[in-house]
C-alpha cells in the first residue's frame, strides 16, 4: 500500500475512536481500551512483529496477518491463559496484533520514502 493509504486508514481509526469517546459509545471505548492494553503484552507484541516481517513481501500480506492474528489470539487465550473468554476479548487481542503489524508497516513506509 502507498503511504497515502496508510495515513487515510490511520485518520479513519483516530476519527472513529474520537467520535466513540465524544458520544460515549461504550463498545468503541471498551474495544479501544482493551486493544491498547493488550498491545503491550509480550504474547501479542512479539508474534505480531515476527509475522509482520516474515510475510513482508507476500502477495496476500494482510490476509495472512489476519489469519495469524486470529490463531495467535486463540492460542494465547486457550493455550497460555487456559480459560474460556468471550468473543470480544479474543477479537480485541487479534485487533491488537493487527494494530502492531499496521504500525510497523506505517513506520516502514514512512522511512522508505
Amino acid at each position: 500500500m502507498k503511504k497515502q493509504h496508510y495515513l487515510y486508514v490511520l485518520a479513519a481509526i483516530i476519527i472513529t475512536i474520537a467520535v466513540g469517546y465524544m458520544m460515549h459509545i461504550h463498545f468503541i471505548k471498551s474495544i479501544s481500551h482493551q486493544t491498547a492494553h493488550m498491545m503491550f503484552s509480550a504474547y501479542v507484541c512479539i508474534p505480531a512483529a515476527v509475522c509482520a516481517f516474515i510475510f513482508l513481501n507476500n502477495k496476500h500480506y494482510w490476509l495472512l496477518n489476519i489469519a495469524a492474528a486470529l490463531i495467535t489470539a486463540l492460542v494465547i487465550q486457550y493455550g497460555i491463559i487456559g480459560g474460556g473468554a468471550g468473543v470480544i476479548t479474543i477479537l480485541s487481542r487479534a485487533l491488537a496484533f493487527l494494530a502492531i503489524v499496521y504500525l510497523l508497516n506505517l513506520v516502514k513506509v514512512i522511512l522508505n520514502k
